[in-house]
């Protein structure tokens, strides 16, 4: 008799989850995942035939699950409580410091990148031969605190990935190696704990340094206040994590004591007069404050009239270290080749372009199909 009452009680609370799932209006974001979620998809005969409809039912099942980011973050105390280092997506490790476990590092892929991007400052140069070409590649946390991760925690060799790239990069478009002055600033916060970005800091230190290397004469960092935006960030490895003992970031934001004018046209055609989106401090997505997140084109026009025409081929480790080159550039062209739809190469030479910057953290680089994108066609 028992056994009946519990699996009639299994099969009714199974029914109401069912019923109340179907009930509970549908999430297109996610806020804490900063990702797009699958909804109900519609039944036709192609998709049930090749198994897409399936596929995406599933994936709606899981995105739209009563109290799902209760359950994830009860997942994870539970996998702590049992003395677990990740959940398979991050690596919890020390001093509250998140690790995104999924890093890799294509070595294939990374070749032909890199090997595409000194193919573009190599048409650039025939076309001017005062063109300059440079290129930053940042590692990522994983590979400067080392000391805060996890006891044999595999990560990618981004030491060796970095040298095969500047080998390539090496005539074309030379590479700054950042690692060993992150790795000797640990002392300052240089990467969230809670996202997979560098922090303003960072890019600051690796700025000033980059533009010496270049040429530039970079700004003291004191001719810069350093402002706290905001002390409530919680960012892309915590939403991986949902672990709700962790404590939030703060972001900070260097504001130019004598600021250069800026005009930014953003590829959606809103002109604004800053750098920043300020309404992206009351989202959770507050990395995005600078420039406003993933474009595909944005085209910054400065007070600095010195006819230098930088086009900036990046990633969003290029967001916060935008605001730097404004002093350097009288314009910035800054595309996203995930986005960016025309040819590379013709549209540098036809907005003028006089240098070019690759920037991108480096398992991003070593990933990403389309920065291969840069190769002229």
């Amino acid at each position: 008799m028992n056994k009946k009452v519990i699996a009639i009680g299994f099969v009714v609370l199974l029914f109401g989850v069912s019923i109340a799932n179907l009930l509970v209006p549908q999430k297109e974001f996610s806020e804490s995942e900063n990702r797009y979620l699958q909804t109900l998809p519609s039944p036709n005969a192609e998709d049930i035939a090749s198994g897409k409809f399936g596929r995406d039912f599933e994936k709606y099942t899981a995105d739209q699950f009563l109290g799902r980011d209760g359950w994830i973050g009860l997942k994870t105390m539970a996998e702590l409580a049992l003395l677990k280092k990740d959940n398979q997506r991050v690596y919890f490790g020390k001093e509250g410091t998140l690790f995104d476990a999924g890093e890799a590092i294509n070595d294939a892929q990374l070749a032909k990148n890199a090997e595409a991007a000194a193919a573009l400052a190599r048409a650039l140069k025939a076309e001017n031969p005062d063109f300059h070409a440079s290129s930053l590649l940042i590692p990522t946390a994983s590979a400067i605190l080392t000391d805060r991760l996890p006891a044999f925690a595999p990560v990618p060799d981004q030491a060796a990935a970095l040298e095969k790239a500047a080998a390539i990069l090496e005539a074309d478009a030379p590479l700054y190696n950042a690692a060993d002055l992150l790795k000797s600033h640990t002392d300052i916060p240089l990467y969230y704990r809670t996202d997979h970005h560098w922090t303003t800091q960072a890019a600051y230190l690796v700025y000033a340094a980059w533009a010496a290397e270049n040429g530039l004469d970079p700004l003291p960092e004191d001719a810069f206040r350093q402002e706290t935006i905001s002390d409530a960030f919680y960012g892309t490895l915590y939403s991986k994590a949902n672990l709700p003992t962790i404590q939030p970031d703060s972001v900070t934001a260097y504001v130019a004591d004598d600021p250069v004018e800026v005009s930014v046209l953003y590829d959606d055609g809103t002109v604004e007069d800053t750098l920043y989106k300020e309404e992206f401090l009351t989202q959770k997505d507050k990395y995005s404050y600078f420039l406003g997140g993933n474009n595909a084109k944005v085209e910054i026009t400065t007070g600095t009239k010195n006819g230098r025409v930088l086009l900036l081929v990046q990633d969003s480790y290029a967001h916060c270290f935008v605001p730097f080159l404004a002093a350097h550039y009288e314009r910035i062209l800054v595309i996203d080749p995930r986005y960016f739809i025309e040819d590379i190469y013709t549209y540098a030479v036809e907005n003028h372009a006089t240098d070019l910057l690759v920037l991108y953290n480096l398992p991003n680089f070593a990933v990403d199909r389309y920065a291969a994108n840069m190769r002229p066609a």
